[in-house]
């Protein structure tokens, strides 16, 4: 792979050659805008921008279908007026409806000043859906433009698994291992109220744990938001159980990424495009990662009969052929504080691990860490995105032209996202909402879950006299929670394989899963008359 780089010029106009292009389209077809378009041939594109690569190729293939339904609708427009009125619908939807940007002053334990910065972004309010949902990630690199980006795949993720919220995304731009616990209280309490004063953080903007955010930090905002309100339940999800939370939800992004791997690996026509046999026993798999999604992931596989081969942190990875014992890496790890000087461990230099033999290949560690002059290397028939946004639309391309299948982020990454829908969709049932506004759009399996935990409840009652009259949001039954997680995931598979079938894509299962996902917003906004 060769890079044309000009030295007098900045490091976004690196262009990519001996990239394979998609297809032209004919004449009145509609197309990738420019600035998203030019995002496949940049190496450094924003993420902003080759996350709307992805979005708009998958409106290249779903277009011709939205404009039948629109000439359904409006039977008097000619076929000019519905591509431009179908392309308006597109752009309505395209850019983020707000993303704020905050700086504000922290005392610190040894009596200085210092100023921090925060942001959220929200997205696809416009697609009618009443409410956004999206993660809250504290780092000391993240930008304004990720914000965006990751408010874009949040809106289309919850729209692929039939969760009738739009997309966020924040964060705060800080080294979080750099401050107490007490300045790290004080700085998401001033970062929370910060967005509650200007409108977001709220039950119309639900924050959900991502980098370096837990349940703690969950805490700390829902106590920020009731200073307000009166209210800790609403404002976020995957909150402690005694404010509304679920038990294990820490467990539930790598159960999502797990049963979404597993239903591919179970189907049998799309094992044989990518030149796998079905099942998980006996795949060896190479996993990037070993935070709170990679460890427990990579403990389901090996339960399960897969062998782990390679192993990539941030400062070293290790490869053996023959199978690495996990339990004792992770003993290393947590004793040393890094998998440096573990057997055949390698100080990280390169991403030539990328480049070994395995079934699989997990990425569950930072965005845009898989481009394309490690994609052409890449052995891996099965690539399974465990975290947002890791592989480039170039890297992509090449990917799916060899066949190897990518199982994608806005499908793998929803265990957390479900998980979190189902705690506000209770929560909100005990502040009193009803069912028709809490569940409008979203998927019927929703509406079964929350009848099954209010069964629970009930159940409680009779077993317990103190629970009697009383609406319990800190028990629940958490197999509701796993299998409401399985059946969604096998449900918008199912969808997203017959599209990649009718459509002829291939192993190309992330266009198919956008295009789940694009059905999803279009019918609320028909079923509303928007924009039409």
């Amino acid at each position: 792979m060769a890079f044309i780089a000009n030295s007098n010029v900045g490091s976004s106009s690196i262009k990519i050659k001996n990239i394979i292009p998609p297809l032209p389209l004919s004449p009145g077809q509609y197309e990738i805008p420019e600035r998203y378009k030019n995002s496949f041939y940049l190496a450094n594109a924003a993420f902003f921008d080759s996350t709307n690569w992805f979005l708009h190729r998958a409106y290249e293939v779903i277009f011709p279908t939205i404009e039948e339904k629109m000439r359904s609708i409006r039977p008097k427009l000619n076929k000019d007026e519905i591509f431009s009125k179908t392309e308006g619908m597109v752009n309505i939807l395209d850019q983020c409806n707000s993303v704020i940007d905050i700086r504000f002053p922290v005392k610190r334990d040894n009596g200085k000043y210092e100023m921090i910065r925060g942001f959220r972004a929200n997205h696809g309010l416009a697609s009618g859906f009443r409410a956004c949902l999206g993660g809250f990630r504290i780092h000391e690199n993240i930008t304004r433009d990720d914000m965006k980006a990751l408010s874009v795949l949040s809106t289309y993720k919850n729209a692929c698994v039939g969760v009738n919220m739009a997309g966020a995304h924040g964060g705060l731009k800080i080294r979080p291992q750099n401050y107490s616990v007490d300045e790290l209280r004080n700085i998401v309490e001033r970062y929370a109220s910060e967005l509650v004063e200007k409108g977001y953080c709220s039950e119309r903007d639900v924050v959900q744990p991502d980098i370096n955010t837990s349940s703690r930090e969950m805490s700390w905002i829902s106590n920020t938001f009731a200073k307000s309100t009166g209210s800790i339940y609403v404002a976020a999800g995957g909150k402690p159980p005694d404010y509304g939370g679920l038990e294990n939800y820490d467990s539930m992004s790598s159960q999502g990424a797990y049963i979404a791997l597993q239903f591919c690996l179970g189907n049998e026509d799309l094992m044989k495009k990518c030149g796998l046999a079905v099942g998980l026993k006996g795949k060896t798999f190479i996993i990037q990662g070993l935070g709170k999604l990679g460890k427990p992931l990579a403990r389901l596989l090996i339960k399960n009969g897969s062998i782990c081969v390679g192993v990539k942190d941030h400062d070293a990875y290790i490869y053996d052929a023959r199978g690495i014992d996990l339990e004792k890496l992770l003993e290393h790890k947590n004793h040393t504080g890094s998998i440096k000087n573990f057997g055949l461990c390698k100080e990280l230099t390169d991403d030539n691990i990328y480049k070994e033999e395995c079934d699989i290949l997990i990425l569950a560690a930072r965005q845009k860490s898989l481009v394309c002059h490690i994609a052409r290397d890449v052995k891996a028939k099965l690539i399974l995105e465990a975290s947002d946004g890791p592989i480039t639309p170039s890297a992509h391309k090449i990917l799916t032209s060899k066949s190897k299948l990518v199982v994608p982020d806005i499908y793998s990454c929803s265990g957390s996202t479900i998980a979190s829908y189902l705690e506000y969709i209770w929560n909100l049932q005990h502040a009193g909402s009803t069912n028709m506004d809490v569940l409008r759009f979203s998927s019927d399996i929703y509406g079964d879950a929350l009848k099954q935990m209010a069964d629970f409840q009930q159940k409680l009652a009779l077993i317990s006299p103190s629970h009697e009259n009383h609406f319990d949001t800190t028990i629940v039954d958490e197999k509701i929670v796993s299998n409401t997680i399985e059946k969604i995931l096998h449900t918008a598979g199912s969808e997203m394989l017959e599209i990649t079938n009718s459509h002829n894509l291939g192993t190309d299962i992330r266009t198919a899963a956008y295009m789940v996902a694009i059905d999803t917003i279009f019918k609320a906004l028909f079923h509303d008359q928007k924009f039409i």
